[in-house]
């Protein structure tokens, strides 16, 4: 937003910004050419932004998308000779192979469009109008990406704290991917500060005189993050590098004022190449607005979906009736007690409830069925059922001895009876060691004092 850039309720002020050295020179080919290309790449990305903010205009973006999915398919068939067949399947992998085709379109798109461009248009001698308009377009982009992803932190919502399965998981069975989800969970403090850092870096990025300084800040929490994916294998390589890229872009706009003042420290700095769009007030103050409105709704859409997903499967969701990890202490199956024997793949070993209709079921060698449950509070009783198989249903017995648990009763073709001893949740180092001003001694430890 450009409120803090009105010095004077006049309309000279705004008059005044087309006369200094910024607005004076003419563009050589090269800064022309360059602007064109830098136009086109990064459009090709933005575009249908803003539109896709406001409701009920994805239709839009619909179409869009499936353009882009029809020129990507064929460029890279036919352009880049991909001979794998390749379509575009969301599976929540922002690296599959159409990705990198898409990327690779839009850079041959880019390009196409920066040669007809600078045909058509050869007689321009600048694009100052033009170009405010693009970096304020990019600029808005980012931030809402920022903001985005920075809440969905700030909320505890992306890295939640390890569920019960992953706590009793081991380190090396864990792909790095899942081990950079548990080590971020497992820390809300540090989660929140991520999070913060990108919200803080999209607010920079929304006024003009701390745009650059947004920048910054985005290029370097996007650099990190870019780095995590790079390091653990995180399908989001490529994006992650694209609002790098472009906080980047934004920041070094104004590479002369960044060389004055952090390499040749000049107390005199050039005017900012973020200047006003337009020179009167009136138009001014409208473009405000609009910013206001789109920035308004962009926080507001974040927030409150934050809030309400919090509610749904975040820290406030609400928690199952039995509740906790229950380790076996006696299994009974069709009339014979099995001894809990690590070769024995039918027998349990635990029992997790950590969500609301589900339970997990760990087998003596670690391995796990997973089952939808329903509890019945009133009657005392638990109805299983498989994911794949919603038909039949299960119902077993359940009594509670202090916090311990008995079930019994008829699972597929087994009949069971089960004594549960409730396991702690404490008994985690990862939940009982805590926080430690002073520690003697490190604690790096694993368990068991390994």
């Amino acid at each position: 937003m450009e409120t803090n850039t009105i010095r004077t309720p006049t309309t000279q002020h705004f008059s005044d910004l087309s006369t200094n050295n910024v607005e004076a020179k003419k563009w050589n080919f090269f800064q022309k050419f360059g602007f064109r290309f830098i136009c086109a790449f990064f459009m090709l990305f933005v575009f249908p932004f803003p539109l896709n903010q406001i409701p009920k205009s994805n239709v839009v973006l619909k179409y869009y998308d499936q353009f882009l999915e029809f020129i990507t398919l064929n460029v890279g068939k036919y352009v880049l000779g991909i001979q794998e067949t390749f379509k575009n399947a969301p599976n929540g992998s922002g690296d599959r192979l159409y990705n990198w085709a898409n990327y690779g379109t839009i850079l041959v798109l880019a390009i196409v469009i920066t040669l007809i461009w600078t045909v058509l248009d050869r007689k321009r001698t600048s694009y100052r109008l033009w170009s405010k308009w693009f970096v304020l377009l990019v600029t808005y982009y980012l931030a809402a990406f920022m903001f985005s992803y920075g809440f969905a932190k700030v909320f505890y919502l992306q890295f939640r704290f390890p569920s019960f399965e992953r706590l009793f998981q081991s380190y090396g069975h864990s792909s790095p991917m899942r081990l950079m989800w548990t080590f971020m969970g497992a820390s809300k403090t540090y989660t929140v500060f991520a999070g913060m850092s990108e919200v803080i870096a999209g607010g920079l990025l929304i006024f003009r005189r701390t745009r650059v300084l947004g920048g910054l800040v985005a290029f370097g929490v996007m650099f990190n993050v870019f780095l995590m994916n790079m390091s653990y294998d995180i399908p989001v390589k490529l994006f992650s590098f694209q609002l790098m890229a472009m906080g980047l872009f934004i920041a070094l706009i104004d590479y002369r004022r960044l060389l004055n003042l952090f390499v040749l420290d000049k107390n005199s700095l050039p005017p900012t190449i973020h200047q006003p769009i337009f020179r009167t007030r009136r138009n001014h103050l409208i473009l405000i607005g609009v910013q206001f409105l789109l920035m308004g709704y962009v926080l507001y859409s974040n927030i409150s979906w934050s809030v309400d997903a919090q509610k749904r499967y975040g820290e406030d969701r609400p928690k199952p009736a039995l509740y906790g990890i229950y380790s076996v202490n006696k299994f009974v199956k069709n009339g014979q007690e099995q001894p809990p024997l690590a070769t024995d793949t039918t027998r349990w070993n635990r029992l997790l409830i950590n969500y609301v209709g589900r339970a997990s079921i760990m087998m003596m060698d670690d391995s796990y069925q997973r089952y939808r449950v329903k509890t019945d509070t009133v009657k005392r009783q638990m109805t299983f059922s498989t994911r794949k198989d919603t038909v039949n249903k299960y119902t077993m017995k359940y009594e509670l001895v202090g916090k311990d648990l008995k079930l019994k009763g008829v699972l597929k073709k087994d009949t069971l009876d089960i004594t549960f001893k409730h396991y702690p949740l404490k008994n985690f180092s990862l939940i009982n060691r805590g926080f430690h001003w002073i520690n003697d001694v490190p604690y790096n430890r694993y368990k068991d004092g390994y």
